[in-house]
């Protein structure tokens, strides 16, 4: 498929990562290491990679390769992405105003393109049977005015995720009709979804034709067309007037026409610290006493806690549920119990130590 455009949003900040990550150097310009992998390229570049027979990329990759990120870190995005086109946002809007851009970008270029729109931040133990689903949605999107979403299916009660309550099997694959988005369950709930076997986690992946989305736009969104035509297409006085909100409740969670095609290739979010437990048999990093992606851990008496310190031994003795990372000048130790909380710390360190976040 020569009509196929691959449009990864890499826009976000990522502090809940830091140490490791700050606002130059934010999660999809992280590495998480793996037994099997221990010098992993970034996010972003496995993000990229797992495209290559797909998207066509080399000396095309600026015509079929996009990636939406930020003006702050556009330089920082394309030394991470040669050959790919950098579209900088002049400030973030959330993720409906970086597709409508996407899609205004690619009609450009083709109107029956067939965008792949990708969050540049998720890893995935197993491209090739992530290529084949994403093969099956384009094909779909292709013949189909439909909005694809491709939901993953949930290997665990997880919390942290929103679902799709997805009906029976439409004509012709393992496409599935969307009855519903639903947002992050309590664990009971959780529990009720991974029984069902019904649903699946939207991972914020979608495929579509870029036809489809903006018509998509022009019913529940009219305000964006309007932005745009009335600055000429000029993008630093259209983006203000556009709404700021996701994609997911700007369209998907009103459209009628949305689809599924379920995912099941090793794919996990890497949303904080504390999701590299659920990510941790995915990255190989799971040791006695709890999750490893840098350095070594030498636990006595200790359980449950997540390590990243490459080139370091850490060694705990009686303490269980830590989150111990070191990087640059910089160590943080905090329980897992806050780990939803560590921008406390990097909005404290903007006024005493700037330069470390």
């Amino acid at each position: 498929m020569n009509n196929l455009f691959l449009v990864i949003i890499a826009g976000g900040s990522g502090t809940r990562f830091w140490p490791k990550s700050t606002s130059r150097r934010p999660k999809q310009l992280l590495s998480f290491s793996s037994a099997s992998e221990p010098q992993a390229p970034s996010l972003l570049s496995q993000t990229l990679n797992r495209f290559d027979g797909l998207v066509p990329g080399g000396a095309q990759g600026q015509k079929h390769r996009m990636i939406i990120t930020t003006q702050l870190l556009s330089e920082a995005v394309a030394q991470n992405a040669p050959q790919v086109t950098i579209l900088a946002e002049p400030q973030g809007r959330n993720t409906a105003p970086c597709v409508y851009w996407g899609a205004r970008a690619v009609a450009e270029k083709d109107p029956r393109g067939i965008m792949l729109v990708m969050p540049a931040d998720h890893y995935i133990s197993q491209p090739e049977k992530f290529r084949t689903s994403v093969r099956a949605a384009a094909e779909w999107a292709q013949v189909h005015d439909d909005l694809v979403t491709l939901g993953v299916q949930p290997t665990r009660p997880e919390t942290g995720y929103g679902y799709l309550r997805i009906g029976s099997a439409l004509p012709g694959g393992t496409c599935r009709k969307v009855d519903a988005f639903v947002e992050k369950p309590n664990a009971e709930r959780a529990q009720e979804f991974l029984r069902a076997g019904n649903y699946l986690w939207n991972g914020g992946m979608f495929v579509w034709r870029a036809d489809v989305i903006l018509k998509a736009f022009d019913e529940f969104m009219p305000e964006m067309k309007r932005a745009w035509e009335s600055s000429g297409g000029d993008l630093q006085k259209a983006y203000p007037q556009m709404t700021a909100t996701s994609i997911d409740y700007g369209i998907m969670e009103k459209a009628r026409n949305v689809v599924s095609f379920p995912l099941d290739c090793g794919w996990d979010d890497l949303g904080s610290w504390i999701s590299l437990e659920g990510a941790a048999d995915v990255l190989q990093a799971r040791r006695e006493g709890g999750v490893v992606t840098g350095g070594e851990l030498l636990a006595v008496e200790s359980d449950g806690n997540i390590v990243d310190a490459p080139g370091r031994l850490v060694a705990i003795l009686g303490v269980s549920d830590l989150i111990v990372v070191e990087h640059g000048q910089a160590i943080l130790v905090a329980h897992k119990e806050k780990a939803q909380d560590i921008k406390k710390i990097v909005d404290r360190l903007k006024t005493v130590r700037p330069d470390l976040v």
